[in-house]
Order: C-alpha cells, then sequence, then structure tokens
C-alpha cells in the first residue's frame, strides 16, 4: 500500500469513528489490533469527544491479560456490552483498566475475518450512565463487519505491496509472476523448437479440511504438498501457486514431438497424483486428499499465455467433471466450448449493433402506490430466444460492450420517462437504471449523460442511477467528482445490494447518495431468521439518521412485507407486487388499482393466509 492510499484509508477510519462516536452519543469510539499471537492489543485509531481526555498514546502495547476474560468470547465473534462498569468483579484487571481511562460504560465489537480475530471496535462512555439496547448493539454489529472489510482490504493492499511476486504463504511465485515466466518459456520453446507444457494442478476438496480443521491446518497442509510438488520438478522447471488450492507447473525443453511432451507431463502428473494422495500428518492428524490436473501442450510462442492458461484450465475442470484424482489434456472438445462462448460473444456484438434488446420494467411500491421503477434489459436473440443477463451481460463486461450497451439503456430509460411525463399519473415516476463499473469509469460519463438528458428532453429529477458498493472503492475523489456534477444538475443516486460488499461506512457521508437497497438475501426468511432481521433493522435505523431512502428488494412473501412494514420500511420492489412489466403493462397501472392490490396483500397477512 503506497503511503498516500494509507493516508487515505486511515482518514477516512477517522472520520468514521467521528461519525459513529457522534451518532451513538459516545465519548470515545476506536479501533485496536491484536499481535498475531494475540498477546498485545494496540490501539490504532481514536476519536474522542470535546473535553474527553486520549488514551490511544497510553495503549499502544496493552498486554491482553488484562482482557483475560473478553478475549475467547471475542474470538468467537461475541460483542461485549457493559452497561455500567461498577457491575464488574470489584478487584478484576478488567474493571482496573476500565476505571484507569475513567470508562463508566463500554461496548467492545469483535472484528472478525474468515473466523480469525481482526481488531476490536469499540465505544466508551465516560460522563453519563447508559444502557447498550439490542438495536444499539444490532447497528454497531454490522458497522463492525463494514470495518473488517476495510481492514481486510489494507492488509490485502499491504501484502499486495510487499510481496508483489511471491506467495506469502508458500513462498511461490504467485500468479503476476507466473504470466512473466511462462512468457519466457514460450519464447524459449520459439528458440529451440522444442515443445512444453503448463500444468495445473488443483487440490480437490480442500475446503472440507478448512472447515473440519480449521485455517492454520488447511495453511500446514498447503504448505505440505508444495513441498511434495516441488520435490518431483527439475530445477528448470517452474512451480507458482495461482489461487487459493491451485499450483501450476511450468515444464520445458519436453521433446521435439508432441508425443514426447505428452509422455513426459502425464509422468510427472500421474507422480503427483500418487504422491499428493498419499496420508499427509498434520499434527495429531493424517490428511489423504486427492488432485485434479490440467494439461495443456505449448510449441513456440504463437498461443498468447492468456490463451495457454485458460486452456489448462478447462483441462483441470474437465479433470474434476471426470471424477476427480485424474489427469486430463486439453483437445479440441474443449476448444469447441469455448468457441461456442466465443459466438455467443459475436452475437452479443450483433445484438448491439441491431439493437435487439429491450427494456422491461419492475415497479417499485412506497405507500401503497407506485413511486417508480427499475429499468431491466432483456435480449430476445433471432434464432435461440430469450437469453438471460445472467448469461450475457458477464460476456458485455469482459468484451467492453457493456459500455454501449449500458448507454442504450439510460436513452431508452430516459426516452420512456418523457413519454411518461406526459401521462398524468404516471408524470411522478421515477426510473432507476443500473450502471456498470466499467460504464461509469469511462472519463466522458458525464458528458454523454448531459447530451442524453439533452437530447431526450427528461427531467433530471426522474432518473435514479443505481450504482454498487464496489464501485466507490477506488478512486474515490474522480467518483466524488462525477456525481457530483449529475447531482447539481438534478440526477439522484441509489447504492444497491447494500450490506453486500466490504467497503466501509464512511462513503455514505462522502458521497452524494439519496437512497440505499437491501439486498435481498438479507430480506428472506425475516420471520424466522433473526440474524436477517437484525442486520435490517440495522440499515433503515442507519439510513433514518442520514435521511436516505430504503427500498426493500426481492420482496416476494407475504410475511416478508409484514416484517419489513413491521420494522419501518415503506419502498418495496419484488414479486410480491409485480414481475417486470412492459411499458405499455406500466401504462395500465392505475393509482387506486395498485393501492387496491397492497392493501389485498396486507389483509391477507393479518388473517394469516
Amino acid at each position: 500500500m503506497t503511503g498516500a492510499s494509507t493516508a487515505y484509508l486511515d482518514d477516512a477510519i477517522e472520520q468514521a469513528l467521528s461519525g459513529i462516536g457522534e451518532f451513538f452519543e459516545a465519548d470515545r469510539s476506536y479501533l485496536f489490533s491484536f499481535s498475531p499471537d494475540y498477546q498485545f492489543a494496540k490501539n490504532t485509531h481514536e476519536w474522542c469527544a470535546i473535553g474527553v481526555s486520549s488514551q490511544k498514546a497510553q495503549l499502544q502495547q496493552l498486554d491482553t491479560e488484562l482482557l483475560a476474560s473478553w478475549m475467547q468470547p471475542l474470538k468467537e465473534g461475541t460483542t461485549i456490552a457493559i452497561s455500567d462498569v461498577s457491575s464488574l468483579p470489584a478487584q478484576s484487571a478488567e474493571r482496573l483498566l476500565l476505571e484507569l481511562q475513567h470508562i463508566r460504560s463500554v461496548i467492545m465489537l469483535p472484528l472478525i475475518s474468515s473466523g480469525n480475530l481482526l481488531g476490536m471496535f469499540g465505544l466508551d462512555i465516560v460522563r453519563t450512565d447508559n444502557v447498550w439496547w439490542d438495536e444499539t448493539i444490532a447497528a454497531l454489529e454490522l458497522i463492525a463487519g463494514n470495518i473488517a472489510g476495510g481492514l481486510i482490504r489494507q492488509a490485502v493492499e499491504t501484502k499486495a505491496e510487499r510481496l508483489a511476486f511471491y506467495d506469502e504463504l508458500t513462498s511461490l511465485p504467485n500468479r503476476r509472476l507466473l504470466l512473466e515466466l511462462l512468457q519466457q518459456a514460450l519464447a524459449n520453446s520459439a528458440r529451440s523448437g522444442r515443445f512444453g507444457a503448463l500444468l495445473l494442478v488443483d487440490l480437490d476438496n480442500f475446503k472440507s479440511l478448512n472447515e473440519s480443521q480449521g485455517h492454520q491446518q488447511g495453511d500446514q497442509y498447503l504448505q505440505m504438498v508444495a513441498q511434495i510438488i516441488r520435490h518431483k520438478l527439475r530445477d528448470s522447471d517452474v512451480m507458482a501457486r495461482t489461487g487459493g488450492d491451485e499450483f501450476a507447473v511450468v515444464l520445458s525443453d519436453l521433446g521435439s514431438t508432441s508425443q514426447d511432451a505428452a509422455m513426459h507431463a502425464r509422468k510427472l502428473a500421474d507422480q503427483l497424483l500418487s504422491s499428493i494422495n498419499c496420508p499427509i500428518p498434520l499434527n495429531e492428524h493424517r490428511y489423504q486428499a486427492s488432485v485434479s490436473v490440467g494439461i495443456s501442450l505449448f510449441h513456440g510462442d504463437k498461443t498468447p499465455v492468456d490463451e495457454l492458461l485458460k486452456q489448462v484450465e478447462m483441462a483441470m475442470y474437465r479433470a474434476k467433471a471426470a471424477g476427480r484424482n485424474s489427469v486430463e489434456f486439453f483437445d479440441t472438445r474443449m476448444q469447441i466450448l469455448a468457441e461456442q462462448r466465443g459466438q455467443l460473444a459475436q452475437d452479443l456484438h450483433q445484438a448491439t449493433r441491431q439493437q435487439q434488446f429491450h427494456l422491461v420494467y419492475q415497479p417499485i411500491i412506497r405507500q401503497k402506490k407506485l413511486c417508480g421503477v427499475e429499468a431491466l434489459i432483456r435480449w430476445h436473440h433471432p434464432q435461440q430466444g430469450f437469453i438471460s443477463p445472467g448469461i450475457f451481460i458477464p460476456f458485455a463486461e469482459q468484451s467492453g460492450l457493456i459500455v454501449p450497451i449500458g448507454d442504450w439503456v439510460i436513452k431508452q430509460a430516459c426516452t420512456q420517462l418523457v413519454r411518461w411525463q406526459k401521462i398524468k399519473h404516471l408524470r411522478h415516476l421515477s426510473c432507476s437504471v443500473n450502471i456498470s463499473a466499467l460504464q461509469f469509469a469511462q472519463d466522458n460519463f458525464v458528458e454523454k449523460m448531459i447530451q442524453c438528458l439533452l437530447d431526450t428532453g427528461v427531467s433530471p429529477e426522474r432518473l435514479k442511477l443505481e450504482l454498487t458498493e464496489g464501485m466507490l472503492i477506488d478512486d474515490v475523489e474522480n467518483i466524488r467528482t462525477k456525481m457530483g456534477k449529475l447531482q447539481t444538475l438534478g440526477v439522484t443516486f441509489s447504492l444497491d445490494d447494500f450490506g453486500t460488499g466490504y467497503s466501509s461506512l464512511s462513503y455514505l457521508h462522502r458521497f452524494p447518495l439519496s437512497q440505499l437497497k437491501i439486498d435481498q438475501q438479507f430480506i428472506r426468511n425475516l420471520d424466522t431468521n433473526p440474524q436477517n432481521k437484525a442486520i435490517t433493522k440495522a440499515i433503515l435505523a442507519l439510513a433514518a439518521s442520514l435521511e436516505l431512502e430504503v427500498v426493500a428488494e426481492g420482496v416476494e412473501t407475504q410475511a416478508e412485507l409484514a416484517q419489513l412494514r413491521a420494522l419501518g420500511c415503506e419502498s418495496f420492489q419484488g414479486f410480491l407486487f409485480s414481475k417486470p412489466l412492459s411499458s405499455d403493462a406500466i401504462e395500465s397501472f392505475e393509482p387506486e388499482t395498485l393501492a387496491k392490490l397492497f392493501d389485498l396483500q396486507i389483509a391477507r397477512q393479518k388473517n394469516g393466509s
């Protein structure tokens, strides 16, 4: 991580702690990190209310023996909430530590990632009495999850700077360095005229080991597997760790014919299968796993590195599909599948040129009325019929076609809004349009938006652009500038799938957002899932404090609707009210009809039917 990015993250954390402390009327808010062995805690960030003394300097190497009774619950993900410090045992180390800081009430929330305790987020009350209510704890636990996400990113970026080319766990070359080494191997093959091979070794069911024995055992196993593979290679061979449970091997100088190269590559692959499939001791246990190996031969440098990697991945996945613990070479059948994917990409190009797309609109309901719609793209292929957006949107993003497609969607949505503005009972409608990260990143995005507004004559206030959390992480100032320019014109912004990303809550203050959309995964089973209910309640409370509208997405059952209304949610979207509709169908909606439909759903819920 560069000094500038570290400073930015520290600044964002400080701002977030300030906002959190003030919102919850605390005297201090802070973060602690733990040493790898959990023997010491360090106060890394702190905010204090006016008139409250800082404790950060005295808490740079806090012996966790002073937190002994709290450490295990924190490791298990349990929040420590103490409304009255005087209720703790009189001579306990924990009480003495708190009283030395004049703390009367405290809450400490663990920052957890992959089951590991990263640190602790807390609030102190020193000047008044206090009670930590369940609603407050739920909101703070949601915040702690977001803070943990920010710390994860910080750790990842720091490692990327320190270990740009090598995997920290195994000390092997990482994927970035593999690309360079593989390019060198292809160049050497072109000069010598001799064949080589790329092997991809994937551990089968490695996830089960992590889940049953823990990540420490899993890491130890990965290190031992890396040693086994390394011992089977020649000095001239190259090995890398390319993923969590994947290793790549580059074999050079395997012979002058493809048959010789295939024989040598297959011999090594069989040796790896045999060696890794033997029981490997892990502390007091012995673990036996299988591997799937994909092989792709190369001769010269005509095949690009990226294509060679795709080929070997296809072969590896075919080995898995064949029953695991097996070896597969890349062949023309896999190439045919790849070509089919390529054909879909070509069809997508043609669909863009020939405008084979159309929009449908899913109603958004507020106070028993149709208040807006979300524009959704559909593709009807001339030969294949309806193709799911889940299939063609990823192709569009990979190829860059998402930019012209996204521009078309915006213009169509604006054109439709202009038509609705002329219809009395629809002139109030807003239309939400999903914006892809690639589309928003275009230098001329704002200029194109302004031109679209001018060309269509739409009222900018009726257009809402939906962004995702991941889009707000990088290049923050540029994003804020673009959003600010469009907001000045009247365009509004919604944050889609809120709560599913890892970004810090500080972005809610930094960006001109007007709406949050609760992801449907939190809506599911609200009546039977206390965690989903607590998260949804916390999001609604947070949005209310920031004066942001909230839309619950994916509402499908009467029970979900009743729970959401009880929690104070007023805007809904989902199949309970309507599937996505054509523009003509939207126009046939009368306010009275919709109100009756909404009341019917509520009545059914009250009657328990």
